[in-house]
């Protein structure tokens, strides 16, 4: 009997550590070698997620405490991905982006720049850190991301 309680006050203590600590979420994209890749770090190192992008489509890494537990294929390239209304849902907070871009003509760099620029009042980012690339000798998007999100909340708007 003490089992079963002690049981339930450890899930009820994880659900209260799902709802109020927030999870780092860092993306990565690189035009130059097509990576891409996103992790997901919630009170690091007991849960880390990893999905990265290949050839053959996308692939998920999940680790407990460093050791991974979940290794599979999430989506692939023949997959429709027309209905992601659920990525509204999530609403990251503390949202942090650096871009690095050039073309080989600094006029689609510039109104990249100024697109970006406009665009960016409409959303709220902590910070926006541009770095456009006027003399480039081959196009390249380089973008770093973080943002929080809160895993319990995003879970109850999801289901």
């Amino acid at each position: 009997m003490i089992l079963i309680y002690a049981l339930i006050i450890a899930a009820l203590f994880f659900i209260v550590l799902l709802l109020a600590v927030p999870s780092k979420v860092i993306i990565r994209f690189d035009s130059i070698s097509s990576n891409f890749t996103i992790q997901l770090l919630w009170l690091y190192p007991v849960l880390k997620s990893v999905a990265w992008s290949e050839s053959d489509g996308f692939h998920l890494n999940i680790y407990l405490f460093n050791k991974r537990i979940i290794k599979k294929r999430i989506i692939n390239r023949k997959t429709d991905l027309k209905n992601m209304n659920w990525l509204k849902k999530l609403n990251p907070t503390d949202i942090h982006i650096i871009a690095e871009y050039g073309f080989k003509d600094p006029y689609f760099t510039g109104l990249l720049f100024g697109a970006i620029s406009t665009i960016s009042r409409f959303f709220t980012l902590e910070s926006l850190r541009q770095k456009p690339c006027f003399s480039s000798v081959s196009d390249f998007v380089n973008i770093d991301a973080t943002a929080k999100l809160n895993l319990g909340s995003s879970i109850l708007r999801l289901v």
